[in-house]
């Protein structure tokens, strides 16, 4: 099944490992070292433009900033499913 993150971008259901609020990553240390190493490759990937809300971390190793809300991407997995 795909997965909305926003500005008509998508990716498989079966790719996603977590979903992260990013005003809750500011407190944790180790995943923002985690998305600076990310940041360096093109392992990290923005999703529309303007501030992000949160990050979706999925199984091939690739980390999406999207603008919508955490809360709102984990209402729409659960209603995919």
């Amino acid at each position: 099944m795909s997965f909305h993150l926003g500005n008509d971008f998508f990716i498989s259901s079966r790719q996603l490992i977590a979903i992260l609020n990013v005003r809750q990553l500011k407190s944790s240390s180790s995943l923002l070292k985690m998305l600076d190493a990310k940041r360096g490759s093109d392992r990290l990937r923005v999703v529309g433009q303007g501030q992000y809300r949160s990050a979706v971390l999925t199984s091939k190793n690739i980390c999406y900033l999207s603008p919508i809300d955490a809360k709102t991407l984990a209402k729409r997995l659960k209603k995919s499913f």
